[in-house]
């Protein structure tokens, strides 16, 4: 015999939760495992984060992505800081160092960082 609680948890939780069955050709739910198995979640889990980032209109990035932008990010961070310290050199000297090229080049590495997450996105 059902538990009273245990009959408005079941009632709640139908209420609350929807359930949506797909059919998918074996082909299409190879590559879903795949995908989901690169991302160490199951098929299920990366269907539902693919909807929920699509319903958010935000792209959906791979940890394996995500990895790689981290370190990009940390590269990136790097060279700014190498930036300053060449500034700080340049005025403690009274050595002009021509920041505007500099900055170019840092300008051109966001750039080409920005459109490699763009491509890969688009995958």
């Amino acid at each position: 015999m059902v538990s009273e609680k245990r009959k408005r948890y079941l009632d709640e939780y139908i209420d609350k939760r929807k359930r949506i069955n797909i059919s998918l050709s074996a082909d299409e739910y190879s590559k879903i495992s795949y995908l989901a198995d690169l991302n160490n979640t199951k098929p299920t889990s990366f269907i539902t984060q693919l909807v929920q980032h699509h319903l958010n209109k935000s792209p959906f990035i791979s940890s394996q992505l995500q990895d790689e932008i981290k370190d990009m990010k940390f590269l990136l961070r790097n060279v700014a800081n190498n930036i300053n310290q060449i500034a700080h050199r340049s005025n403690t000297l009274k050595v002009m160092v021509d920041e505007r090229d500099l900055l170019m080049e840092l300008k051109k590495l966001e750039d080409g960082i920005a459109s490699f997450i763009q491509k890969e996105a688009e995958k």
